[in-house]
């Protein structure tokens, strides 16, 4: 399954109460790990490739240090030797867009693993660009008969790995007190006006529209009213110019987890969750169908669904 909402009786969309990452908390029931022949034959692969191309989204999972661990971790595990080739890339969807690009032009794929939520994937499925995979052959550990959902694509085209709850940023020394954006109608208010960023590629907004939420209509109109208040874009991880003051917020952010590392730094950045919905983000990897490296990309993937490769994630 994809996505990431649920209707409440009262009309209003609550998710999963995770602070940002980890889709662990889905997969703890089944602790039984055994490599299938499948898995060993990965391994296998991933032995002769030696390589792990990664082509990641700005700091996502640490970057290339954190990726590091995480391939050390899998080395360990598996006995393999694989090697990282980091290149730090763009947005989800300049990334996909790229991938794709190379998948109808028949050129190798620019990362043997590719990072996105629920509609890069759909993307990554209808274009063809990612490979179709039977995950559950792979997987150590298997999935608890209650999961909330399915971890594994339509398609075999990636699996879940994470979450993260989506809202809004805000810099504590401009916002403060009634000013703390708890409903998405605290943003419309005069003195915001030029001060709030959103991002390019509008996430949340296509979201909330959905029929069955806020409806299409509401959207619609709030956006018309939110305009005045748009000073300008920034990526949903990068938030120096939330942090410098240059913007008062950023309507929606990608997830928890970039507001947690500023404020890990000092910066006077937090996030509020708005009371009208609340969206769980699912982040999910797949193999590029012009992988150089795919059995690498696979087992790295395969890793992340462990036990230890979900506390490394954490």
């Amino acid at each position: 399954m994809f996505s990431g909402w649920n209707l409440s009786a009262t009309g209003r969309v609550l998710a999963t109460a995770c602070a940002c990452f980890l889709v662990g908390t889905f997969l703890l029931a089944g602790q039984a790990e055994a490599r299938s022949a499948a898995l060993e034959k990965v391994i296998a692969g991933a032995k002769k490739e030696g390589v792990l191309k990664i082509l990641w989204t700005e700091d996502h999972f640490g970057a290339d240090s954190g990726i590091a661990d995480m391939i050390r971790a899998m080395n360990k595990r598996y006995g393999t030797n694989v090697r990282m080739q980091f290149t730090e890339g763009g947005s989800f969807p300049a990334n996909l867009g790229r991938l794709i690009q190379e998948y109808k032009a028949h050129q190798p794929a620019s990362t043997d693993i590719f990072l996105g939520s629920a509609n890069h994937m759909v993307a990554g499925l209808h274009s063809g660009m990612l490979m179709k995979v039977d995950w559950n052959a792979l997987v150590e550990r298997p999935a608890p008969k209650d999961a909330v959902f399915d971890r594994v694509n339509p398609g075999g085209v990636g699996m879940a790995v994470a979450s993260r709850v989506v809202g809004i940023v805000y810099n504590t020394n401009l916002v403060k007190g009634a000013d703390i954006p708890y409903s998405i109608e605290d943003v419309l208010k005069p003195k915001w006006k030029g001060m709030v960023a959103t991002t390019p590629y509008v996430t949340g907004f296509y979201q909330f529209a959905a029929p069955d939420i806020l409806g299409e209509k509401f959207m619609t109109d709030y956006v018309k009213r939110l305009k005045p208040q748009i000073g300008g874009f920034i990526t949903c991880n990068s938030l120096d110019k939330v942090a410098s003051g240059q913007f008062a917020m950023l309507i929606f952010d990608c997830g928890r987890d970039a507001a947690l590392r500023y404020q890990r730094t000092g910066a006077p950045i937090a996030q509020a969750v708005p009371k009208e919905v609340v969206r769980d983000n699912v982040i999910d990897l797949g193999v590029p169908a012009t992988a150089e490296h795919p059995n690498a990309g696979k087992l790295f993937i395969a890793f992340l669904q462990t036990k230890e490769g979900q506390e490394l994630l954490w």
